[in-house]
């Protein structure tokens, strides 16, 4: 799915909607996560569609996983820091808990 064919057969309008087949949604939501003009696209129109004065009821909103667009090196980082959390504070607990030598 390339940016021509989502304008020309209006998918991003569709997504919201709820109107797109399930392959081509799966598709559009395959292409969101690496494109962050479509992603962006999507989260614009939620936001105007939500605070829309005219009654219409809000689309459906993308999932979070989608709107969350973290780059491969700050999961890692998380990762890291959170396995430094899991092994410190266990060893930290020991270490105090310790009795002391006399």
């Amino acid at each position: 799915m390339d940016h021509r064919y989502i304008d020309e057969h209006s998918v991003a309008e569709r997504y919201l909607t709820n109107a797109l087949p399930p392959q081509d949604r799966d598709a559009f939501e395959r292409h969101m996560v690496d494109c962050q003009e479509c992603s962006d696209r999507i989260l614009l129109a939620g936001m105007f569609h939500a605070h829309s004065p005219n009654g219409i009821p809000s689309p459906a909103q993308p999932h979070p996983a989608l709107v969350l667009r973290l780059k491969p090196a700050a999961l890692v980082w998380i990762v890291l820091i959170s396995l430094l959390l899991l092994l410190a504070i266990p060893i930290a607990v020991w270490l105090f808990e310790r009795p002391s030598p006399r």
